[in-house]
């Protein structure tokens, strides 16, 4: 069979086949599929395989013709992906413009490609690097509020009345209702959230065995939509009360903090800042790094996959829109000017997704057997009663597995790839450290996004394969909603 199989255009990430077959050899592939057909076929009337010809033909011919179609088809696409190499992003395209034993066979094939990434040098990318400096005085005042703020109990219950800052241990089930009570330990505090400052004055005054019926009233943007705005009446039964330890700033009280002396606790504080200021800091250099490859890079990108993307974040942002209506909140939001914001993130996505790729490909970047099992346990965490379900779905499922850990990997790639990057450091203390991530960390908006974000309820999507970067919607509702 002469196939013959064409390269007619190429542009941006997309390649044009056309593939053609003369009648002659496409009446050929339809006779050979008869023949085969009537050495099997049963028909009532005939002995298996004795079907005349023309019968079959006249049974089959529409069989026969998606047949054969499908057969050229499948070589078309053998020669293209043996003679071009190309590295395909999605479903190939078939278009069959015709196909009959009169005027041959001829169709249009339609291949989008991955684009060839050559990787620049890293150390032209220029980072600032911030260093923290921790100073002997924010630690001491680390260390104070932890003191002010710090709350611990006695071992044996008290036989007074329960006081403020008393912890109370309770068992608690909704009037009516069958079941077992839930045990649970609260603290009471005279300044509790609106919604549970009626358990906390149900119980003040209180002694060990005494039961007290507390109604709770739940607000109408409660997280639970099913109790959101309604009123629950809950059996409390104070099963024992604990008075609070007076701590004075001493040896003592660093015990409770598994350190030896203050001095320990001074030195596990400044560990602490540190390591809370380390992520904080990562973000802001990873958002430098990606920003500049997206910045020097440019390339076709797959349409299909930005596409695919760009429809995962636009539905997320229509469910927090149709929360927002069910909430009855107001909505001022031009989703034509928010489109085109969340385009241009699902195609930065898209290449910084195929950058990471490359750069993780080219120079063998990729994670250990211990931090794969890290990144699903910490998943499986988050389902307690399953945890074991959880871990056995992500080993038989190695491509919902690769989408688990890609964060982890993307993030071994940007540390490679600042550590290669040219990088002037900056000494920043912990109060400065804020303004520096304005704009550029999630949660550190400049002071306009800020002003804007207490009164919405949308926000562009937090970019994963992509930084992290989060840009403000427009207004969507007059509920402010974190994310």
């Amino acid at each position: 069979m002469a196939l013959s199989v064409q390269k007619v255009r190429e542009q941006d990430a997309i390649i044009d086949f056309k593939a053609t077959l003369v009648s002659s050899d496409y009446a050929q592939e339809l006779a050979s599929w008869f023949s085969r057909k009537s050495q099997t076929v049963r028909l009532d009337g005939f002995r298996p395989g004795k079907a005349p010809l023309s019968v079959v033909q006249s049974r089959y011919a529409d069989e026969a013709n998606r047949a054969v179609i499908n057969t050229i088809v499948d070589r078309a696409l053998t020669t293209i992906d043996k003679e071009h190499k190309l590295r395909v992003a999605g479903q190939p395209k078939v278009t069959i413009e015709k196909a009959d034993s009169k005027d041959g066979f001829e169709c249009s094939i339609s291949v989008e490609c991955l684009p060839t990434i050559e990787l620049k040098d890293f150390s032209s990318i220029s980072c600032e690097e911030l260093l923290i400096d921790i100073s002997k005085k924010e630690v001491d005042d680390a260390v104070d509020a932890l003191f002010k703020r710090y709350k611990s109990h006695e071992k044996e219950p008290k036989k007074d009345k329960a006081a403020w800052c008393d912890k109370a241990t309770i068992s608690i089930k909704e009037k009516g209702t069958p079941g077992k009570a839930q045990q649970q330990d609260i603290t009471l505090a005279e300044d509790s959230d609106v919604t549970w400052l009626p358990l906390h004055q149900g119980i003040h005054g209180k002694s060990t065995g005494d039961n007290v019926d507390v109604k709770i009233t739940y607000p109408k943007d409660f997280h639970e939509a099913n109790v959101a705005s309604k009123t629950f009446t809950y059996e409390i039964n104070i099963e024992a009360i604990y008075a609070p330890i007076t701590f004075k700033l001493d040896a003592t009280f660093a015990k409770e903090f598994d350190c030896e002396d203050l001095d320990g606790l001074h030195k596990k504080m400044h560990e602490t800042l540190k390591n809370d200021q380390k992520h904080l800091v990562g973000l802001y250099h990873k958002r430098q790094i990606l920003d500049a490859l997206n910045d020097q890079y440019k390339m076709p990108l797959p349409k299909s996959a930005v596409e695919f993307e760009f429809q995962q974040i636009w539905k997320k942002l229509q469910d927090e829109i149709f929360a927002a209506r069910a909430r009855g909140e107001k909505e001022d939001i031009d989703l034509a000017e928010i489109e085109v914001e969340y385009r241009q993130i699902a195609e930065r996505r898209v290449k910084l997704g195929l950058l990471v790729s490359e750069i993780a490909k080219e120079h063998k970047i990729a994670l250990t057997n211990e931090e794969i099992q890290r990144e699903i346990m910490m998943e499986a965490m988050k389902y307690q009663n399953q945890m074991k379900e959880v871990v056995d779905y992500y080993i038989k499922n190695p491509r919902i597995l690769e989408k688990l850990i890609a964060p982890a990997l993307e993030d071994k790639v940007v540390d490679f790839v600042f550590e290669k990057s040219k990088k002037k450091q900056t000494k920043i203390t912990v109060q400065d450290l804020p303004a520096k991530l304005k704009g550029v960390v999630p949660g550190y908006e400049d002071d306009d996004a800020s002003a804007s974000q207490k009164t919405s309820t949308t926000k562009a999507p937090k970019e994963s394969t992509s930084d992290g970067k989060k840009t403000p919607a427009k207004k969507a509702s007059t509920k402010e909603k974190g994310e």
